[in-house]
């Protein structure tokens, strides 16, 4: 029937458009992502240098510096400006990172924008929709006006799962680095608990401090993914995001919030825990949000089945 031809021809070149659609937003929230990635290292380049130079000025002779050394204080404001230093430093290395990421991401997409099978999209798309309206309504049918509302919100479910089934997976792949995280931070504090209660040590010191700096490594890729799941978040079709109070900033910015509580306590325990209690938080957030998208995957399902049935009955 050509009426079927027809509409298999523009739902597939609907899902390329919808492809090639998603590939140049990407390119440009990847433009966007880098111009604020490269102001927020700088902004911390600057940070960085005020934090060393405080440091330098904790040592250099000063009536009130020569106060609270015999006061016992001058070891605390030390102990504060070097975690506010370490803090800096951190998100400083954790968005050099991201440039690069950033860049290589923008690189591959430039290759997947240029796909030859997405030349004059447009064009043809806009030609079968125009063949298939002739159609409908040079046949006449009674069932026109019904067959061609169906046909269209076939179609609008088809992209609808694809975007449904994207997002999922980035979920996935957010989940399983918030986990992997956590697994870090869990070793980590072992070893700081160690330390409280007996003493610690050499040893005991360097596998935390080793603990740690494997954490930060996962907490790039927990970054990244989180990055990603939230683009994915915002592409679904049909998604009331403002009704889930979901917030960029706790996406987006999820390290700075991590590396500000693994340094904001002079005690690597607390700071251990606070940022276990941080990445919980954002994992649970994660889980609701993929729970909610399965149920959304699940009902246009439902639907997408009750209008094969309907079109059967109709086109026999």
């Amino acid at each position: 029937m050509i009426i079927e031809e027809l509409t298999t021809e523009i739902s597939y070149l609907k899902l390329q458009k919808h492809k090639r659609d998603r590939v140049l937003r990407r390119l440009k929230v990847i433009e966007e992502q880098l111009i604020d990635e490269h102001l927020r290292k700088d902004r911390f380049e600057q940070q960085l240098l005020k934090e060393r130079k405080d440091i330098e000025d904790l040592d250099r002779f000063s009536f009130l510096k020569m106060f609270r050394k015999l006061t016992g204080k001058q070891e605390g404001f030390r102990q504060k400006e070097t975690a506010q230093m370490a803090a800096v430093e951190a998100k400083w290395r954790e968005s050099q990172k991201m440039i690069a990421t950033l860049e290589q991401d923008l690189e591959e997409t430039k290759v997947e924008i240029a796909d030859p099978k997405w030349s004059n999209l447009d064009e043809r798309l806009e030609l079968a929709i125009a063949q298939k309206k002739l159609w409908i309504f040079d046949n006449n049918l009674p069932e026109r006006e019904i067959i061609k509302s169906l046909y269209q919100r076939q179609d609008e479910i088809h992209l609808l799962k694809r975007e449904i089934d994207e997002a999922l997976t980035a979920g996935d792949e957010a989940n399983r680095a918030l986990k992997f995280t956590l697994k870090k931070l869990d070793s980590a504090e072992d070893y700081s608990l160690w330390d409280m209660v007996f003493g610690g040590g050499i040893i005991a010191t360097a596998l935390k401090h080793s603990e740690l700096n494997e954490a930060e490594d996962t907490i790039h890729k927990a970054q990244r993914a989180l990055q990603r799941f939230y683009t994915e978040l915002v592409d679904v079709q049909e998604m009331d995001l403002d009704s889930l109070k979901l917030e960029r900033k706790s996406f987006t910015k999820f390290a700075d919030y991590f590396f500000d509580d693994i340094f904001s306590a002079f005690s690597i325990h607390s700071s251990i825990q606070s940022s276990q209690k941080n990445v919980e938080g954002i994992l649970n957030t994660v889980e609701e949000l993929c729970r909610l998208l399965e149920e959304k995957q699940q009902k246009v399902q439902n639907e997408e089945e009750k209008i094969t049935e309907q079109l059967s009955s109709i086109l026999g």
